[in-house]
């Protein structure tokens, strides 16, 4: 705030600074995204966000009046802003009296999130968290709250069904934000962050302790006690000497036998755990090509066991890229220096290329026709094959150190390639000679790169965790997106050319507006409480409604609800590549484990 006075006046104008905010409202946004749905992971990150906020205006004895999806904003990082503070009423000792009594003060409005009381001339702070929870009801549902129709008993919002993504749990705390009266919501800000603190928060079982029972006193009395003679005790001695040797001998041949029990227990036991082990590394084999197979590594894969059709066997080495030919018959895979050629359908080996290069193979692909090979290799040289015949048609020597990621345009003509030497570079694939030169990043490599599907623009995901967009008729830059904290290792376009995904070594999945550069979606492999691991590789399924990672294990994502579909598990090692055929029915992985699998698509 601060004043300025005119030159031509004595009045000074009262004037106020507000923080432009680089992002959008999530009306907005949600537009921009075609009204998808978040999921509750996001949900409940947004909800704490607000309901901190909440907390500080609240304390300054204020609240907003006009909480709705329209005055929140969204910067690119995630953050949410409360803005349009020019309803804010203070609650002050008069107010609260003219509440109570029931006259009416100032009214604002907003069809489907203005809580009843405030719609009457009542408002309180409570009103904002009737307003809060109708808009997470549009953020979870795609549809604003005055679409759904209200019980007629309770009055309560029918909304629970068109959210399957979210947990019954945070259904009932929106719906408790909701609440009819005020005095049935939470009373302040605090209460809504320790509903979701609470929220995956199990009982702890009850430790039920042992409960000793005293022993009963015996009688002292002495009426009641007999005290021992000498003739007596010289009895008893006598006894107690004959039960001793007599209970020896009987608990020497318990101990014996006891003893002899153990030892054949054990033996079976022994016994039982050698064969359960030797079958375990048998079924090992048998389904995963691996021996030795860890026991934990097979019960974790037995339920995806049944999407496993077969292994591609035989590597001296790791499996670092695999590419389909368009037809989803072909399957080429680069490991070490070899090249191998297989029938996808039978799993037969069709062609080996031994020392396709001097040094291991890092990217491979393949023409849109089908007929050209390329390769990427740490030896520096790019290579192009003749899939028919396995011979070798070009060598471009074309980076100074590892070429890291190589990818075609969708006509066949260009070939793009970045290396370890920071450089990105455009070649005729057809003459090998080069057309363009750039330098992305001076300070960081890129490590992937695609093509949009129309062949207009080139994407490139680097290793400062940002992606750039390129307009490949001019070379030049036309956006950068941010939001990974780590490299990015892969990155897809999907068949309708409208979404981009990029995996990243921080753990997660983004998804990306092609064309306007708006973030969608992040997707988290793993939870909260287990650190996320690298993602290695992403690719869509020809619907563009699923996407598949591949990192430590592979994940099915349904790229609209962001709800995983199926985890599978089979490979020991890292996975680095990931390819579905054409008809979405086959997915292939290759991995550091040195197998090939093949999986059918759930």
């Amino acid at each position: 705030y601060f004043t300025f006075f005119p030159a031509d006046s004595e009045e000074p104008l009262h004037c106020l600074v507000m923080e432009f905010i680089d992002g959008s409202n999530l009306m907005d946004w949600m537009k921009s995204r075609r009204h998808r749905p978040i999921n509750q992971t996001q949900a409940v990150d947004w909800l704490t966000q607000l309901s901190t906020i909440l907390d500080k205006v609240h304390q300054q004895n204020y609240f907003h009046r006009d909480i709705k999806p329209h005055n929140i904003m969204r910067r690119k990082n995630g953050q949410l802003v409360l803005i349009d503070f020019g309803t804010v009423r203070e609650v002050s000792d008069t107010y609260l009296v003219k509440v109570g009594q029931g006259q009416n003060v100032t009214g604002i409005v907003s069809p489907g999130y203005t809580a009843p009381e405030q719609s009457n001339g009542k408002a309180v702070p409570q009103s904002d968290f009737f307003a809060l929870g109708r808009t997470f009801v549009y953020l979870l549902t795609g549809k604003p709250p005055t679409a759904f129709p209200e019980n007629p008993r309770s009055g309560k919002l029918q909304w629970h069904k068109y959210a399957p993504q979210v947990s019954t749990e945070f259904k009932k705390i929106i719906d408790y934000l909701m609440a009819l009266t005020p005095g049935n919501r939470p009373q302040r800000p605090a209460i809504i962050l320790q509903c979701l603190a609470e929220l995956d928060t199990e009982n702890s079982p009850t430790d039920n302790s042992r409960i000793s029972t005293p022993a009963q006193p015996g009688r002292s009395s002495r009426e009641n006690t007999k005290l021992p003679t000498d003739k007596t005790q010289t009895r008893h001695k006598v006894k107690t000497k004959f039960k001793t040797k007599t209970s020896t001998k009987i608990s020497n041949k318990s101990k014996i036998k006891s003893r002899i029990k153990f030892i054949n227990n054990l033996i079976v036991g022994l016994t039982m755990l050698l064969l359960a082990a030797a079958s375990s590394q048998f079924y090992g084999f048998w389904r995963y090509g691996m021996f030795p197979s860890h026991p934990v590594f097979l019960l974790r894969g037995l339920n995806s066991s049944r999407f496993l059709q077969k292994n591609l066997n035989g590597y001296l080495g790791e499996v670092n890229a695999i590419a389909l030919t368009p037809d989803g018959q072909t399957l080429v895979s680069g490991s070490l220096n070899t090249i191998k050629i297989w029938n996808l359908k039978t799993g037969e080996l069709k062609r080996n290329i031994r020392d396709a290069h001097t040094d291991k193979i890092t990217t491979l692909a393949i023409s849109p026709n089908g007929e050209i090979l390329v390769s990427g290799s740490a030896d520096k040289n790019i290579k192009i094959w003749d899939i028919k015949s396995g011979n070798l048609s070009k060598e471009i020597p074309a980076h100074d150190g590892q070429v890291n990621s190589i990818a075609i345009s969708p006509d066949g003509q260009t070939l793009a390639s970045v290396g370890s030497d920071r450089l990105m570079k455009l070649w005729n694939l057809k003459t090998g000679s080069r057309i363009l030169t750039r330098i992305p990043d001076k300070e960081y490599e890129v490590k992937a790169l695609a093509f949009s599907r129309d062949g207009t623009i080139l994407v490139s995901g680097s290793e400062d965790g940002t992606i750039r967009l390129w307009n490949l008729s001019t070379g030049i830059r036309r956006q950068t997106l941010e939001g990974h904290t780590q490299a990015v290792n892969a990155i897809a376009i999907s068949p309708n050319n409208q979404t981009l995904a990029s995996g990243s070594e921080d753990g997660t999945i983004r998804i990306w507006d092609l064309y306007t550069g708006e973030e969608e979606s992040i997707i988290t492999p793993t939870t909260d409480a287990v650190k996320a691991g690298a993602v290695k590789a992403v690719v869509f399924s020809a619907d563009s409604r699923t996407i598949v990672s591949g990192g430590d294990k592979i994940t099915i994502w349904n790229t609209i609800t962001e709800e995983k579909l199926q985890t599978f598990f089979g490979h020991s090692e890292t996975i680095s590549s990931l390819a579905i055929t054409p008809d979405g029915k086959t997915l292939v992985s290759g991995s550091l484990d040195q197998t090939i699998k093949v999986w059918r698509m759930p």
